[in-house]
Formats: C-alpha cells, sequence, structure tokens
C-alpha cells in the first residue's frame, strides 16, 4: 500500500473547512428563511460543489463502489447547472424565469437531469455484466464504456457553455443592479470566476487531450483545487463583508463567540498534537520523509481527536456546574424573566404571576401564594397563587406581624411552641398552609409577601433558598414601582384627556352661544349686503366636530362651480338642508332654489311635477303648468330620494342633464333651462345599478362630486350643541321656560346609537321639553329606549343590538361594543347595589381590554366617576 501525498490531504482539508463554512451559511439561511429562493439555491449549490469536488479529487477511492460513484455523478452532473440557476435568480430573476418559469426550469434541468440516469445506467449495466467472462461480454463493456465516454465528453462541453453563460450572468447583473451592496458582492464573484477560467481551461484541455495526466497526474487535480478554491474566497469576500446570504441576520455575537472559542480550542490541539509528534520525532532521531508524512497525518488526526475531547471536556464541565450550582443558573433565568417584565411594564398579576414560575422552578414549592399589602390599610390582597385554590382572599395583619415582616423579612413555620416566634406570624402561616413567609419591600414601605408550602422533596428551606428570595424580591419590588409608575401616568394621562374634552365642550357650547347673539343681533340690526363670493354661509347646520367640518370644506371647495353634485347619507342626516348650503354659497344664491322629494310622488307625477304639461294632456290637465326645472331656471334643483324615480324619468332626466332641453308632457316645444342639480339619496346607487334598477350613465352624470354626509353616531361631539339648538328653538314654540340639559341627560344621548340620526334627536328632545317639569331636560325626560344598552354580553348572555339598517353603510360603519348589559342609568341612579356594581366596573374594564376611557363609555358615565369608582372598589384591573 502506498500512502496518500501530504499536499493533497492538506489541499483537501482546506478546502473541505472552507466550503463546510460556506455550507453552514448556506444552511443557516435556508433555516432562517425557508421561503426565500436564492438562499435554497445557494446551499443546494455548496452541497453540490462539496460532493462533486472530494469525489472529483479522490476519484480512484470511489472507482471500484457503484453506490459511492451514484451521488459523485449526480453532485458533478448538477455542479453546473444549479450555479448557472442560482446565478439567473439572484439578486433578482431574469426574464425567462419571471415570464415563463416552469418552461425555463425544464429547459435548464432536462439535460443535466437525462445526463445523470444514462450515466448511472451505464455504470449499473457495466456493473452487472462484469462477473461474466466471455469474449461477448468484454466487448459489449468495452462499447458501454466507450458510450459512457463520449458521454462525458459532450457533458463537459455542455457545462463549459454553462460557466460561460454564468459569468454573462454575473456580468449582466453587476451592470443592472443598483444596490451597492449587491454590485460588490457580484463583482467579486464575478472576478473569482475570471480568475478560475485558467485553471478550468487546463482541465479541460488535460480531459480532451492527455487523458492519462488527467486522471492520474497531480496537475488536473491541482488546477481543480484552484477554480474552487477562486470561487470560494469570492464568496468568502461576499459574504463576510458585504453580506451575502444577509449573513448579518444569522449569525449572532453568541454564535461568533462560540465560532472563536472552537477555533482556538482547535489551534490548541494542533500545538499538543504536533508539539508531542515533534518530541517523539526527536527523540527517535529523525525519519525519512514518507515516515515524515505520516507523522504530520498522524499529527492532524491526532488535533482533531484533542479537539473533541476538549469540547466534551467543556460540556461535561457544564452538565456539572449546571447539576451543583442549579440555584445559581436557575436564579439567572429568574431574574432575566422578572428584568424583561420591567421592560414591558406588565400589570401586578403577570408579574406575580412570573414570580410565582420562579419560585416553582428553583425552590420545588407545593404551593405558591403572592400577596400584595393595600397602600391605604395593613391588609393583603391575594394577587396570584398555584398549587391552591382555597386561600383566603385577604390577610388582615396586626401591628406585630407588620412589625414582624419589616424587621426579619422571612418568617418559616415551626412545631416547637418556644421557638416559633411570635403567635400571629405563626397562625398566618397556618392559615395559608404555608412553611415560609417572606416580605419584600418598595419604596421603603412593605409592598408585599409570598407564601411558600412544603418542598415537593420534604426537605426544609436552606439559606440558599432565603438568598434566592432576596434576590428575587428585591428585582420583584422594582418591578411593581415601574407598574406603580406606569399606572400612575396613564390615570394622570386620562384625567388630563378628561380634563381637555370638557374644555373642547365647553368652548364648543361658547362657539354656539356667540352665534346665537350674532343671529340675533342680525335679526334687529339693518339688512346687510349680499354676501360676496369669498364669504361662507353654513345655513342651518349645527356642529364644529371634525366630522362635519370635512363636510362644510368640501362644500365650501364645490359651491362656486356649476357641476351636479350627489349627495349620499342615511335619512335624517340633513342632506338638504346640505343642498341649501351649497346653493347660498354659489354664484346662483339669487336665482331660486325648488325642492323635489321624487319618492313622495308616483312615477306620471313625478313627470309632470319636474317637466310640467299642457292643457289636455292627461285626464285632470285644466290648463297649463309649468314644471319645477323651469321654475328652478337661474337657480338650483334639489331632487331628494333620487334612487325612487322610475327607469322612464331617469331617461328624460339624463336627457335634460346632457342639452338643457326638455319638453313638457304633452306639449311640443322645447324648452332651454340654467339649472344646477344637486340630488341626495339614502340608498346604495351602484347597489341598484346592479339591479337594474338605475341606470348606470345617469349615475356618473349625478356623480361628478359627492359628498358623504356622516351619521349622527359618527360626530357625537356635536349632539350637545344640536340638543341646545333644537331645546331653544322647541321650549320658544312650546313657550316653556326650558334653558339647559342635564349633564347625565346629555351623556345618555351621547351613548346612544341613533338610528334616526339629527331627525330623531329632535323628535326626542321635543319630546323631552314635553315632559319636563322643571327649567332643565333630566334624564327621566328621556324615552327608555335612548337610557336602554343594547350591547352584546361578552360571556354570550345577550342579543346583538338592533342597528337600523338606514345607518349601515357598510362593515366600516358598524361597531357593536362587546360587553356586557348595563342599564344607562344604572350608575347615576345608584340602582346596582355594590357587589353588582363592582362586577359591572370589571365587566367593562373586561370588555374594553383595560382602557378605562372606553370603559366609562361603555358604562355611560364620566371618567372622573369611572376613576372614582374603581378607587372606591380598589379595581385596578377585571379579574
Amino acid at each position: 500500500m502506498q500512502s496518500l501525498p501530504l499536499d493533497e490531504v492538506l489541499l483537501t482539508l482546506v478546502w473541505f473547512l472552507l466550503q463546510l463554512g460556506i455550507t453552514a451559511v448556506g444552511a443557516l439561511s435556508v433555516w432562517h428563511r425557508p421561503f426565500d429562493r436564492p438562499a435554497r439555491l445557494f446551499f443546494g449549490m455548496c452541497v453540490v460543489t462539496l460532493g462533486a469536488f472530494v469525489g472529483g479529487f479522490h476519484w480512484w477511492i470511489i472507482a471500484s463502489s457503484l453506490a459511492l460513484n451514484i451521488p459523485f455523478v449526480g453532485c458533478a452532473v448538477f455542479v453546473p447547472v444549479v450555479s448557472l440557476h442560482f446565478f439567473l435568480t439572484y439578486p433578482r430573476r431574469i426574464w425567462p424565469l419571471t415570464q415563463f418559469p416552469r418552461a425555463a426550469l425544464a429547459g435548464l434541468y432536462v439535460v443535466p437531469t437525462a445526463t445523470f440516469l444514462w450515466m448511472v445506467a451505464l455504470l449499473g449495466y457495466v456493473r452487472w455484466l462484469t462477473p461474466r467472462e466471455s469474449v461477448e461480454t468484454a466487448q459489449v463493456v468495452l462499447r458501454s464504456l466507450t458510450t459512457l465516454h463520449d458521454s462525458i465528453y459532450f457533458y463537459l462541453t455542455f457545462a463549459s457553455g454553462c460557466f460561460l453563460v454564468m459569468l454573462a450572468a454575473l456580468a449582466q447583473g453587476c451592470l443592472r443592479t443598483t444596490n451597492p451592496i449587491e454590485r460588490n458582492q457580484l463583482k467579486w464573484i464575478f472576478w473569482g470566476g475570471v480568475f478560475a477560467v485558467p485553471s478550468v481551461g487546463y482541465t479541460l484541455y488535460l480531459a480532451l487531450f492527455d487523458r492519462v495526466e488527467f486522471a492520474l497526474g497531480r496537475g488536473a487535480r491541482f488546477a481543480m483545487f484552484l477554480a474552487s478554491l477562486s470561487f470560494m474566497l469570492a464568496y468568502a469576500v461576499a459574504i463576510l463583508r458585504f453580506k451575502l446570504m444577509l449573513i448579518d441576520q444569522i449569525v449572532s455575537k453568541g454564535m461568533r463567540y462560540y465560532a472563536a472559542s472552537l477555533g482556538l480550542t482547535a489551534v490548541f490541539a494542533g500545538l499538543i498534537s504536533l508539539g508531542g509528534l515533534a518530541a517523539n520525532s526527536w527523540n527517535a532521531g529523525g525519519t525519512t520523509f514518507p515516515e515524515r508524512q505520516q507523522v504530520l497525518l498522524l499529527g492532524a488526526v491526532l488535533a482533531v481527536a484533542v479537539t473533541m475531547l476538549l469540547w466534551g471536556r467543556d460540556r461535561i464541565q457544564q452538565f456539572i456546574d449546571l447539576r451543583f450550582y442549579r440555584e445559581k443558573y436557575q436564579l439567572d433565568k429568574a431574574l432575566q424573566r422578572i428584568n424583561r417584565a420591567v421592560e414591558s411594564v406588565v400589570d401586578r398579576e403577570t408579574l406575580a404571576h412570573r414570580m410565582i414560575g420562579s419560585c416553582r422552578e428553583v425552590l420545588r414549592a407545593e404551593r405558591i401564594a403572592v400577596y400584595l399589602r393595600d397602600v391605604e390599610s395593613s391588609s393583603f390582597q391575594l394577587i396570584a397563587a398555584e398549587g391552591a385554590s382555597d386561600l383566603p382572599a385577604q390577610i388582615v395583619a396586626d401591628d406585630e406581624l407588620m412589625q414582624t415582616l419589616q424587621t426579619e423579612s422571612a418568617v418559616a413555620r415551626s412545631m416547637n411552641p418556644l421557638l416559633s416566634g411570635p403567635p400571629s406570624a405563626q397562625q398566618t402561616l397556618r392559615s395559608l398552609r404555608a412553611e415560609l413567609l417572606y416580605a419584600f419591600v418598595s419604596d421603603g414601605e412593605l409592598a408585599g409577601a409570598v407564601a411558600l408550602g412544603p418542598k415537593q422533596n420534604g426537605t426544609p428551606y436552606t439559606a440558599e433558598d432565603l438568598t434566592f428570595l432576596n434576590a428575587l424580591c428585591q428585582v420583584t419590588s422594582v418591578a411593581l414601582h415601574s407598574v406603580k409608575v406606569h399606572q400612575d401616568i396613564s390615570r394622570l394621562n386620562e384625567e388630563m384627556q378628561l380634563k381637555v374634552e370638557k374644555i373642547d365642550e365647553q368652548r364648543r357650547v361658547i362657539t354656539m352661544l356667540q352665534r346665537e347673539i350674532r343671529t340675533s343681533q342680525a335679526g334687529n340690526a339693518p339688512p346687510k349686503p349680499e354676501p360676496s363670493a369669498e364669504d361662507f354661509e353654513r345655513g342651518h347646520i349645527i356642529g364644529s366636530s371634525p366630522a362635519i367640518q370635512r363636510v362644510l370644506d368640501m362644500v365650501r371647495k364645490v359651491a362656486q362651480s356649476e357641476s351636479s353634485v350627489l349627495v349620499m347619507g342615511p335619512s335624517g342626516t340633513g342632506k338638504e338642508l346640505l343642498a341649501h348650503a351649497i346653493h347660498v354659497n354659489s354664484s346662483r344664491r339669487k336665482g331660486p332654489m325648488v325642492s323635489v322629494h321624487c319618492a313622495a310622488l308616483s312615477p306620471s307625477l313625478l313627470e309632470s311635477e319636474l317637466f310640467g304639461h299642457v292643457k289636455g294632456a292627461f285626464t285632470g290637465a285644466h290648463k297649463d303648468r309649468v314644471g319645477r326645472f323651469e321654475s328652478a331656471h337661474g337657480g338650483t334643483l334639489f331632487l331628494d330620494e333620487i334612487g325612487d324615480i322610475s327607469l322612464e324619468t331617469q331617461i328624460k332626466l339624463l336627457r335634460v342633464l346632457q342639452t338643457r332641453t326638455f319638453e313638457a308632457v304633452g306639449g311640443t316645444r322645447t324648452v332651454q333651462v340654467d339649472v344646477r342639480l344637486i340630488a341626495a339619496t339614502n340608498q346604495d346607487l351602484k347597489k341598484l345599478i346592479a339591479e337594474g334598477k338605475f341606470r348606470e350613465d345617469l349615475f356618473y352624470r349625478l356623480n361628478v362630486i359627492s359628498i358623504m354626509l356622516p351619521t349622527l353616531a359618527e360626530r357625537k361631539e356635536d349632539i350637545h350643541e344640536l340638543s341646545l339648538h333644537f331645546l331653544k328653538r322647541t321650549s320658544q314654540r312650546l313657550g316653556k321656560p326650558l334653558s339647559q340639559i342635564d349633564d347625565d341627560a346629555i351623556d345618555a344621548l351621547k351613548r346612544y346609537f341613533w338610528p334616526g340620526n339629527i331627525r330623531e334627536l329632535e323628535n326626542v328632545i321635543e319630546r323631552a321639553v314635553v315632559l319636563a317639569e322643571g327649567e332643565s331636560v333630566t334624564l327621566r325626560d328621556l324615552p327608555h329606549e335612548v337610557l336602554e344598552r343594547r350591547l352584546v354580553s361578552s360571556r354570550g348572555g345577550a342579543s346583538r343590538p338592533s342597528v337600523d339598517p338606514r345607518t349601515s353603510r357598510g362593515s366600516s360603519r358598524e361597531r357593536v361594543d362587546e360587553t356586557v348589559v348595563v342599564g344607562a342609568d344604572a350608575f347615576t341612579r345608584g340602582a346596582l347595589d355594590d357587589i353588582a356594581e363592582r362586577e359591572a366596573l370589571e365587566d367593562a374594564l373586561r370588555s374594553a381590554s383595560g382602557n378605562k376611557a372606553e370603559a366609562a363609555r361603555l358604562l355611560g358615565i364620566p371618567r372622573s366617576t369611572l376613576f372614582s369608582k374603581l378607587r372606591k372598589y380598589r379595581i385596578n384591573k377585571p379579574r
């Protein structure tokens, strides 16, 4: 037997380690981004390259084994195609792969797949014929090997073409990409390929013209090594310097530390093994050159063995440390868990549960409970517990127990009456069935205590356990302080927001009063000139909410134009008032404004109403009549409920919009009109078009400018101002001295969902004025449906509220609050007892996910009232 040349073994080891590192990067990329196509291709390219190089560099070792030949042939055949596929995809796929992905991939892989199957079949056939000794069999084997030889030459030519196309794809990628990092990556790999061209060319020359040197000589293997090394170095630079495969997102600081430690261990092991071998060689008096090669090879093997032994030693040491110093490691984990709680500023309950989890993991206690002290008394409230369900919800601590916990921190249960300590502490431990009670302090005051039952193994608590509890309680105290600060800030923020809302509400009331004063003064003042085009008259539109302000801004913009306007919105939102505002702010303000309610007239009457008729046009037409279009000449025509007109009338209306001409019913004279049209509807015209009930061409003629009016539920800020406006108008009409509405009544009005919108609000205020007995409107004067809460129960105990379909303009308009059914006047009238009131508060907080402002809205009470009641019942979060 002849030993392997040392230089070839060293080259193989160097190449293998480099390629293994690059393959590891590809594997990590696939692991972290499994849906990243370039990452998968890069990993596949690394795998087939690894198999092809190792097999090709040591072909004589695997030549006699068909099982080893098959994977080597597969890797060797697919290396050029997979490499080409990767560079056709990275950084972005080229045109054939984007437009015809399946056809492009089929064309790319059909040749290597067929070649691989053909070569495997020939190798298997030759292996099957080899044991048979005959002249005919030898000839068949020779012909098969010749065919295999020709197939290899054919595929070498194909692989050379793939290599050249790959270089062209790299060059095109460098020129095409605009990302400088990607350009540098491709540039390094491109130049790596360029430097590999001489080595690849030399290898192909040997394969074609000097087969003996190619098969047995060292030049071919060295050229293969240089070509592959050129690519690997390019990959290494692209990965490390220019973040190929997003290496910065994969390799963490811990991974770099582990790799550095492993590399240092390998160097240390190599020095140990080589030093030992050098000493042995020195003692032996020198060796010949072949023996020296064997010594170096043995040194490499020993280096690997020592590396593995050192790594195993570190793992065993870590296991021993974990076994004998378990408390230290688990304390670190527990502190990290509590630190994460501090960073996320969780609530007290979550913090207590994390503390219990840490204690159970480290101390192995059967039962654990966390009690927090009420700041206004000496009682402790149960926050969280595990292992027991019958613990007292509250512990009332006397002065003796408070003094003991503040001075000693830890109180252990004792069976000896002489050594049991203060009796109150022992009584508390017995009531809790606890073995240890450990207190913790926050802001210099006793904040709470953790009660621990017996350990699972029956052993008593040790000094190490108390040290762990001390460290854990200190961090928990910091976390509790953070939670308290966060809650205080949230409470102050909500109170400030409440004050801001009150100030805003008062500002709107003052604005409304100022407007009324100006209106009153204007009634007593001499007539003013007509408003100019720059002035804006809002007419009888009341409100200053953002929703109505956006509508008025739109009116200000479109009023001066001559375009048709389509006003949409549910019934009762004030579409006719908006049309009037458009008219009085337009250049047609001196002309007439004529309104027609289309839904109130039959199709035949509507046509006569719009276009007029001549005498004798139909039965009952005793004289000529001018239509609304002609009456609105020079002004504005408002068509309300435009979606209810018939298709025949729609055709005539479309003609008027197109030509501004029409003929009266029964007449032949063409009438020319100059009219601006404003249409309104509470229906979905697009749905009517789909059902064939409304003409699409008429819709687009009307929908030049569309304005969507908000529902009253979407402008609740205006309810107070609208209510006072209706109150003043109705009280003056009925002669009743009413001037204000109680805050509770205003709150009830604001929380109602108003299916009838402003018209319903006007009717509610009129009813309240009629029923009111004092000088203000109260809750007693409001109708029952306004006081009811139609809300969905979060526990499935209530029915869905009945939503008026007129208020629904899509799913975005429907908003159903998920909470329990609570009477609207429950809190304002004191109808609930303490238990029911506490449950209602907790249910509202639970439904609002802890948002106190939302909970106050659901309950229908001011936030200040909610805060006072939460403090009364000491509720921080629903249980």
